[in-house]
Formats: C-alpha cells, sequence, structure tokens
C-alpha cells in the first residue's frame, strides 16, 4: 500500500512539472502566428541605416511586437512602430537581418532586409595658403600651395578654391585638385615652373600648388612678401572606405 501511495505522489509531481514548463515556454498549440509581411532599406549612410516594413496582422487579435535582428544578433524588441535606424556601424559595410513579428504567445513571422553602408566622408576647410621657398645656386624657388594630410582608409581625395585674394589670371578660385592613394605624384620641390601642380611633398603629406616662382636672391624677399600677403580658402573632401 504504501508502495501504491508513493507511485501516485511521484506521478503527480512529475505532472504537475510537466504542465508548468509547457505554459512557461509560451507556445500555444491552438495559437496562429503572425501575418506574413516585409521589409525594406529606406536610407544609408557611412555609419547606420534605416529599414521600414508593413504591418504583421494576428488572425488572433493579439497584440504584435516587433524584434530587430541584424547579423545573427537581436538589438532591440518589443516595439510596435514599423521602422528602425541603425547607428554606429562601421563604413562600407554588408549587413543583414531580419524583422521579427511577435505576438507573445510564441507565434512569429519574420521579414529579411539587407543593406551596405555608405563610405565615410570627411570634409572641411583650410583657411589660409601657405608658401615655401628654397635657395639654389644663383638664384631661389618660391611656391604657394594648400596642405592636406594623408587620412588612413581614404579612397579618393578632392581640393576646391573657394576664395583666392589678390586673384590671378586666369583665376585660382574654382580650380580643383583630384587623387587617390597610390597616384604617381610628382614630389618635393618638383613642381615645375608657374604651373598649378598637385605633389606629393613627403609620404603623405599632399600639395595642391596654386603659383609657383623663381628668380636672383635679391628679389627673394619681396616674393615671400607676396606670398604671404595671399588670402585664401579652400574645401577638402575625403571619401574614406575599404580599400
Amino acid at each position: 500500500m504504501k508502495q501504491l501511495l508513493y507511485f501516485l505522489s511521484f506521478s503527480m509531481v512529475f505532472t504537475f512539472i510537466s504542465c508548468s514548463s509547457n505554459e512557461d515556454d509560451g507556445n500555444d498549440p491552438n495559437n496562429n502566428p503572425p501575418s506574413i509581411f516585409s521589409a525594406n532599406t529606406t536610407d544609408t549612410r557611412f555609419d547606420g541605416a534605416t529599414i521600414e516594413w508593413t504591418e504583421s496582422l494576428d488572425p488572433d487579435g493579439d497584440t504584435i511586437t516587433y524584434a530587430i535582428i541584424l547579423n545573427g544578433q537581436e538589438i532591440a524588441s518589443g516595439g510596435t512602430t514599423l521602422t528602425y535606424s541603425f547607428s554606429g556601424l562601421e563604413a562600407e559595410t554588408n549587413y543583414e537581418g531580419y524583422v521579427e513579428a511577435r505576438d507573445g504567445r510564441g507565434g512569429t513571422s519574420q521579414a529579411s532586409f539587407f543593406f551596405t553602408t555608405e563610405p565615410e566622408v570627411i570634409i572641411y576647410e583650410i583657411d589660409d595658403i601657405e608658401c615655401r621657398w628654397w635657395e639654389g645656386a644663383g638664384g631661389y624657388g618660391i611656391v604657394s600651395y594648400f596642405e592636406v594630410l594623408a587620412v588612413e582608409n581614404a579612397i579618393s581625395y578632392r581640393l576646391e578654391i573657394l576664395t583666392y585674394a589678390p586673384d590671378p589670371i586666369p583665376s585660382n578660385v574654382g580650380r580643383t585638385y583630384s587623387w587617390k592613394p597610390g597616384d604617381v605624384l610628382p614630389t618635393g620641390n618638383n613642381i615645375g615652373s608657374g604651373a598649378s601642380q598637385l605633389t606629393e611633398y613627403t609620404p603623405g603629406v599632399y600639395h595642391a600648388n596654386t603659383s609657383s616662382g623663381s628668380g636672383s636672391l635679391i628679389y627673394l624677399d619681396s616674393a615671400i612678401t607676396n606670398c604671404e600677403a595671399v588670402i585664401a580658402k579652400a574645401r577638402v573632401t575625403i571619401l574614406v572606405g575599404k580599400n
């Protein structure tokens, strides 16, 4: 008799634990999952993107919430809006994921999305122009220039002269210089006489030269004064990404 009571007690405990486990996992065998929906990317940036999706409806009238999964990681859940903006991502990188509609009773449906972030763009202005001169046998050389320093992972560089005074003829205003890492450019003071050129003065130090000249050493001080009197401004645009 004691053995029978022990068996019945064990069975009741086992049944109670099993039922509790089924209730905890939230799966309802009579539940219908949320309806199929779709997602798409509406905007991409160098460090993020924005996605949106159509509404998923629940056949049972349950409240739908959405979770966002990016590259296998859930990064947001519990929301009811139909859009999400990512931030803090890597530039020029492929991402994929899905939006998951959840009805709170174990029912789900998913809509996939993918996007590629844009290359990073660095834009800044140079507010003055610099002068460099040197002495040689029987004379001097002088050049005015805007200096641009190399940026890690740069794809391309562009410099546009915005203002220049006094402005020579032909005008320097509106002149542009474009180059890429790896371009073979003149180096050092090898700029040519009177030419507006782009040089890589030293490795990773670019000079957008606006004017150059040479003459007898007796005129060097005057040439320096004229060069330093120039007031100019340029805009630099650097595209950064994966080479």
